[in-house]
């Protein structure tokens, strides 16, 4: 053999060499790559998912609730008579029942002993809602939310207790059964299918996977992994879950990785066929394919590093056809996704109320206005005239922010929504644009807390800052009003009127409220009748309250 076929088997056997640890190197981070683009893709769907989960368990809650303070349903559980309480129910609930869809259900609980069941619900399911009905009679809670596998199936069982308005006392509970339902797999653009499933008690309900991968991925997520991984040579696949905060069990997003290992597979046969070409055409074409194959890896590499750092608007060469290029072009679209959310979360944290902003990012709110109980809460500087006379306007500016930021932690603690500042006022209200049992509690309790906060920060301050607060609770117009180009989500009506005139009228580090807020919150707190006063705006003198002190377990 001459020299110069040793050499070229020498040089060739390096290529080869250096393409099989360049292809072990590149396989590697390629996979690591698409691992971690798949989780982003897992947890923005599993976001989606869970958002839209709690979602409709509110809205179902809601209607449960709703439901339990129906007189007539409340005389028929007091009658005790099964057939007339079976019949009233299929009248009350059959628009709940219809949303629940095939296999809801209910159960009523009274004296701690089940009263009736309606036929379309499994005896298991049955068993599990009388027993937590009976819970929440006995404990005195409004209502519950849990989810169990009963029978076979994941159901969600909706639980408020019933009321005797006349008598105040809990005399039964409502079970509402509904099946938990989930949305169809999503497909992604390189053919990985996304499926929701929920676990339950160690058991995975949902999704496609066979029995032992399963049983993989209920034992990862009963030791409570975020993350599991199912290394089945027939289903690859990557599961995360997301505990539910209420009511047990955990949303879990299964993905295969099937696409993954097609696409390693591809990715070795392509450098199969460059390392054969390498051996014809010599050691210059090996490095030259060898560089065409790391460079992109590492430049997807450092990106992914930047994007786990923060700096969202890092971006990779996603030209051509290859598998790399259409996971650089998956990288792209993902890091601008990030970027996107990122933008929409500070703009709109910025310029409204959180629980507006995320009423408004579901596409909830409108231009038209609803009808509804709110709380209304105004406070207003005392003084603020003198109180800034002869500063700065950048002094005025941070002495309000200051104090508008001590409010509106205060408001946020107590469930409020900020409305608006105007000059030295802030606007809070309390039930929109989502309405609480215990909007008008909490709208007086704030009030009182505003005093309170505001008293302590004026503790050793050279210039003490004294407010007044007026409530009023009632029924307003709320909704998003403007043009379709610029929106304000506000309330209107004779309640916010007159929460404003009782602002302006109360004394120093005092809370004055109207009869409907004294009527809300009832004996829980002590009011101190006034004097009829004169309101702009009314013809009549409206009474006035008040607030000195609040229960604390009101």
């Amino acid at each position: 053999m001459t020299f110069a076929s040793r050499i070229s088997i020498a040089i060739c056997g390096a290529v080869l060499l250096e393409m099989a640890v360049v292809m072990g190197a590149s396989g590697t981070r390629v996979r690591q790559a698409y691992l971690d683009a798949l989780r982003g893709s897992l947890e923005a769907r599993i976001d989606a998912v869970a958002q839209s989960q709690l979602e409709a368990s509110a809205r179902a809650l809601a209607e449960t609730e709703r439901l339990v303070r129906s007189p007539r349903l409340v005389a028929t559980l007091l009658s005790g008579d099964r057939e007339d309480m079976l019949q009233t129910a299929a009248d009350e609930l059959r628009t709940a029942l219809e949303q629940a869809g095939e296999g809801a259900g209910f159960v009523f609980v009274s004296d701690g002993a089940e009263l009736a069941r309606s036929h379309g619900i499994t005896p298991a399911a049955g068993d599990a809602a009388a027993a937590i009905a009976r819970t929440v009679t006995r404990s005195g809670e409004v209502s519950r939310v849990a989810r169990t596998a009963a029978g076979g199936r994941p159901v969600e069982i909706l639980t408020a207790a019933i009321v005797d308005r006349s008598e105040d006392t809990v005399v039964g509970a409502l079970a509402l059964l509904r099946p938990v339902r989930f949305p169809e797999p999503l497909r992604l653009p390189d053919g990985t299918v996304l499926e929701a499933g929920l676990a339950i008690e160690g058991v995975l309900h949902g999704g496609s996977l066979p029995k032992a991968a399963r049983e993989q991925v209920a034992a990862g997520i009963t030791r409570g992994d975020p993350e599991v991984r199912v290394d089945d040579p027939e289903s690859p696949s990557l599961a995360v879950q997301r505990p539910f905060s209420t009511g047990g069990g955990a949303l879990v997003v299964i993905a295969s990785l099937g696409p993954m290992r097609t696409a390693e597979r591809r990715l070795l046969a392509t450098g199969a066929g460059a390392a054969t070409l390498a051996l014809g055409v010599g050691v210059a074409s090996a490095a030259l394919l060898g560089r065409g194959l790391s460079r992109p890896v590492a430049a997807l590499s450092t990106a992914a590093e930047r994007i786990a750092a923060g700096d969202f608007a890092v971006r990779v060469n996603g030209s051509g056809r290859d598998e790399l290029s259409r996971l650089g072009d998956r990288f792209n679209a993902m890091a601008e996704g990030l970027a996107q959310r990122e933008r929409f979360r500070r703009v709109l944290d910025a310029v409204t109320d959180p629980e507006v902003a995320a009423e408004l990012v579901a596409g909830r709110l409108d231009l038209g206005g609803s009808e509804q109980d709110v709380g209304v809460l105004f406070c207003d500087i005392r003084g603020f005239t003198s109180l800034t006379e002869g500063k700065e306007p950048r002094d005025v500016i941070a002495l309000l922010n200051a104090h508008m930021t001590l409010l509106t932690d205060v408001a946020y603690a107590h469930g409020g929504t900020v409305d608006k500042f105007v000059g030295d006022l802030i606007m809070v209200t309390f039930g929109a644009p989502k309405t609480g049992i215990d909007d008008a509690v909490r709208m007086a309790r704030c009030a009182l807390a505003m005093v309170e906060a505001r008293a302590r920060a004026n503790e050793g301050s050279a210039e003490p800052i004294r407010i007044g607060v007026g409530c009023a609770y009632g029924r307003v117009v709320a909704g998003c009003m403007g043009s379709v180009r610029r929106l304000d989500y506000t309330v209107l009506g004779e309640r916010v009127n007159l929460a404003s005139r009782l602002c302006s009228k109360a004394p120093p580090m005092r809370v004055w409220v109207d009869s409907g807020t004294r009527a809300a919150v009832g004996r829980h707190a002590r009011f101190s009748a006034l004097a009829p006063i004169e309101a702009k705006g009314f013809s009549k003198p409206v009474e006035a309250f008040e607030l000195s002190s609040l229960e604390e377990n009101a």
